[in-house]
C-alpha cells in the first residue's frame, strides 16, 4: 500500500474526484456561438428599429439612459428590455451593496476585448459577450428621472455650440438651419424658448454630426439630426419631439442600420454635454 502511494507522487493532478478536465476547444466554440448569437439579435433589432415605429420608440427611451453604450448594445438591451435605465454586470451591482433579484435572466450585450493584426496587415477587433442586469432586476433603488431646466440647457448649448450660431430677421421659412458652406447655424429672430430651445438643439445636431467633414448632405442627414435632437431631449427631460423618420433609408441592411444608430449616439452625446455637463460622481455602468 505504501509502494502505492509512493508511485501517485509526482502525478499530474486533475481536480477532485469525479472533475471533468477543462475543455479549452469546447468553450471557445460556446464564446463564438454566444457572439453569433448576440450579434444576430442586434441585426435583427436594428431592423425592427428602422421599419417599426415602437421599436425606434424603445431604442430612443434606452438611447437617452444610457449614454455611454454603443447603438449595438442598445439594440440588445432594448430588445430585451425596452424600461432598461441602468445596467451593470452582477461584480458591479454588488460593489454598490445590492444584489441580482433571484431567478432574473441576464442581458448578453458585445463588447471588445482586444486588438490584434491579420494577415493583411489590417487591425481587427476581438469581441466577447458580457452579461449585465438592470436596476430593475436588483436591489438596488431605482432613480428618479433626469430633468434639466430648459432655459439653463439653451444658455449653455448657445454659450458653447458646435457652430457660430447668428440671429436671423428673415430665414424664409424654417426657425433655424444649419449651413455647412459657412460654418454657422442661423436662427430666426423673435422665436419664443422653447421654439428656439427646439430648433437649435435639430440644427445643433446637424452640425455635431458634419464636424470633421468636407461634404455634408444636409436633407440626407434630416431624420438622423432630428432622432440625435429627440435623444438629448428624453436624455434632460425637456420633452420629446412627436413623429421621426427611421434613422436609415427603406432596404438598408443592419450594418448600415447600426452605423447610422452609432452616428446619432454620437451626436446626441455631443449635444447633451453641451447642454448638460455630466455632473461629478454620478455613477455609470462598468458596462459599454
Amino acid at each position: 500500500m505504501e509502494s502505492d502511494i509512493y508511485e501517485m507522487m509526482g502525478t499530474r493532478a486533475e481536480g477532485p474526484p469525479g472533475a471533468q478536465p477543462f475543455d479549452k476547444r469546447a468553450w471557445a466554440e460556446r464564446k463564438r456561438q454566444e457572439r453569433q448569437e448576440a450579434f444576430a439579435r442586434a441585426d435583427a433589432a436594428a431592423l425592427r428599429a428602422n421599419s417599426d415605429p415602437a421599436a425606434l420608440e424603445s431604442y430612443l427611451r434606452v438611447a437617452a439612459a444610457l449614454p455611454h453604450h454603443s447603438a449595438t448594445n442598445i439594440l440588445l438591451i432594448a430588445d430585451r428590455m425596452p424600461g432598461a435605465t441602468r445596467v451593470g454586470t452582477a461584480d458591479h451591482w454588488r460593489r454598490l451593496g445590492a444584489a441580482v433579484k433571484r431567478g432574473e435572466k441576464a442581458i448578453h450585450i458585445i463588447e471588445p476585448t482586444k486588438e490584434y493584426v491579420r494577415d493583411d496587415g489590417s487591425i481587427g477587433v476581438l469581441y466577447d459577450v458580457r452579461k449585465v442586469f438592470d436596476v430593475s432586476q436588483t436591489t438596488a433603488r431605482a432613480r428618479l428621472p433626469r430633468k434639466a431646466d430648459p432655459h439653463a440647457a439653451l444658455a449653455s448649448l448657445v454659450s458653447h455650440p458646435p457652430a457660430r450660431i447668428e440671429p436671423s430677421d428673415d430665414l424664409g421659412g424654417p426657425s433655424a438651419e444649419y449651413d455647412h458652406a459657412a460654418g454657422v447655424i442661423r436662427v430666426q429672430r423673435g422665436l419664443d424658448e422653447p421654439q428656439l430651445l427646439r430648433a437649435l438643439t435639430t440644427e445643433a445636431a446637424h452640425a455635431a454630426m458634419a464636424r470633421g467633414g468636407e461634404g455634408y448632405d444636409r436633407d440626407a442627414r434630416a431624420a438622423q439630426a432630428d432622432l440625435a435632437a429627440n435623444i438629448v431631449a428624453r436624455r434632460l427631460g425637456l420633452g420629446e419631439p412627436a413623429a421621426l423618420a427611421p434613422p436609415a433609408p427603406p432596404g438598408a441592411d443592419a450594418r448600415e442600420v447600426r452605423a447610422a444608430l452609432d452616428e446619432i449616439g454620437r451626436a446626441a452625446r455631443d449635444l447633451s454635454d453641451r447642454m448638460a455637463p455630466p455632473e461629478r460622481g454620478r455613477e455609470r455602468s462598468d458596462a459599454r
